[in-house]
């Protein structure tokens, strides 16, 4: 009786964590395409999302972001994926131990004195400047950019330029370092 109990306790533990799995991805795909204009101020699309909540694997194909307001695209990337530290979070600590952008395509666009991101910026700027301290620290590590293409255009001054072809690699950026 006592090995049917534990027979039955782990297959309900292993049926949970598949179905975990299964079902978190189109979940936060949903999410994701739900509450984008909420959150960022800008449409966010992509063909298929997959999350490993136990890892912290996160992959997004072909995503899409539009410009504020407006169905022009920001950016764009064949793929995205990112590793996050789950055990990190109990320290107040955000880390991205490695993040891949496979064929990113990104427009930037001067137009007087803004660009065309200052509303990101702005939104998550913080706004008291009297804290001294942060309430979450923030690390970036191991960035990968894999064949990227990047545009930038000035209206003002018919300005149009672009690099293709852009790959990089960084050991990224710790919160408390000030070099990357």
């Amino acid at each position: 009786k006592i090995k049917k109990t534990i027979f039955i306790f782990i297959c309900s533990i292993i049926l949970f964590v598949a179905i975990v799995i299964v079902f978190i991805s189109p979940i936060t795909k949903y999410l994701v395409e739900k509450y984008d204009a909420k959150y960022t101020g800008r449409q966010i699309t992509m063909d298929w999302a997959y999350v490993n909540p136990f890892t912290g694997y996160i992959n997004f194909n072909d995503l899409k972001i539009y410009e504020n307001n407006s169905d022009s695209l920001f950016f764009s990337a064949r793929n995205l994926s990112a590793n996050i530290s789950m055990y990190k979070f109990l320290s107040k600590t955000f880390e991205i131990t490695s993040i891949t952008l496979d064929q990113p395509y990104g427009i930037i666009i001067k137009n007087e004195k803004t660009l065309n991101f200052t509303d990101l910026i702005e939104r998550y700027s913080t706004k008291d400047k009297t804290k001294k301290e942060p309430s979450v620290y923030f690390n970036i590590l191991d960035i990968n950019i894999i064949n990227g293409e990047i545009h930038f255009q000035e209206d003002s001054a018919a300005i149009n330029y672009f690099i293709k072809d852009v790959n990089i690699e960084s050991a990224g950026k710790k919160w408390d370092a000030d070099t990357i």
